[in-house]
């Protein structure tokens, strides 16, 4: 949210506040700002196929709770959860999925590994569209993109809440189908 209000203040994004003080941006505005900047395009999908997504959790209290309200979002999701990278590349060999996310937690030096396999696998493999690391580390960024892999990776700098995954993956749903 800091680096979409850093683009409306900025005047890179185009916006404007509600009367209740909230942002609303310029599709246009956006667009304009993925085309400048490289940003790939996910493919649209079909409105009856759930959009799947793969949840790599560290945290096995974490990994419990959003099993339990991911239910009560009433997304149209099929969603699978993995303990470990390793567990969900293995299914991500067999099976396409929309989205990866990942909660990253351990130390930046294996952190930076796991971002370098990422890329490594996506680059020969189109099987995840797009994938979402959360990580505590504030400078870690993705590796460039190339132009044979037509997914790609974001990193947010945030702890993974189960209230924010609801919004991202509402809007990812909503993008999705547009």
């Amino acid at each position: 949210m800091a680096t979409i209000q850093k683009l409306v203040d900025n005047h890179v994004l185009q916006a404007w506040k509600t009367f209740g003080g909230h942002r609303r941006i310029s599709l246009a505005s956006v667009m304009n700002y993925q085309s400048a900047n490289n940003f790939l395009e996910l493919p649209r999908q079909s409105a009856d196929r759930p959009v799947k997504v793969m949840l790599v959790i560290e945290s096995p209290d974490l990994m419990a709770r959003l099993k339990k309200d991911m239910g009560q979002w009433h997304l149209p999701l099929q969603a699978v959860f993995q303990e470990s990278l390793t567990e969900a590349l293995l299914e991500l060999l067999n099976d396409k999925h929309d989205l990866l996310v990942l909660q990253l937690m351990g130390e930046r030096k294996q952190q930076e590994k796991v971002l370098e396999i990422l890329q490594k696998f996506m680059s020969s493999r189109h099987t995840v569209a797009h994938t979402l690391i959360m990580s505590q580390e504030p400078d870690l960024v993705p590796p460039l993109s190339t132009a044979t892999s037509p997914a790609s990776i974001q990193v947010i700098h945030k702890e993974l809440s189960p209230l924010w995954l609801s919004a991202y993956l509402s809007g990812f749903v909503a993008q999705r189908r547009a």
